[in-house]
């Protein structure tokens, strides 16, 4: 059974990150919080589900055309997952 990993991104990149999609595989989920949100032109590889915390886009003043959640859902994306990893710009560098 393949595991799934939800990774997180609280933080605008000032640039595409050059090794994003070498974290992301088939199965795993992608959520743009905080200031991730402004993030939401990224391209995700196939079989990634992205997904943006509403109250951050909400508050940010960001229309989100990936799926939105909300904290509920937030803890249900992160309880499911085999692992929740925070993207840092260390990690995507």
């Amino acid at each position: 059974m393949a595991s799934s990993t939800l990774f997180l991104l609280p933080l605008r990149l000032p640039a595409p990150p050059r090794r994003l999609e070498a974290w992301l595989r088939p199965g795993d989920q992608l959520l743009l919080l905080e200031d991730g949100v402004y993030n939401l032109a990224l391209s995700l590889p196939e079989g990634v589900k992205g997904f943006a915390l509403a109250a951050d886009c909400t508050a940010r003043g960001v229309e989100s055309p990936w799926p939105t959640v909300n904290d509920a859902a937030f803890v249900e994306l992160a309880a499911s997952a085999d692992r929740v990893v925070t993207l840092t710009p260390s990690l995507l560098a």
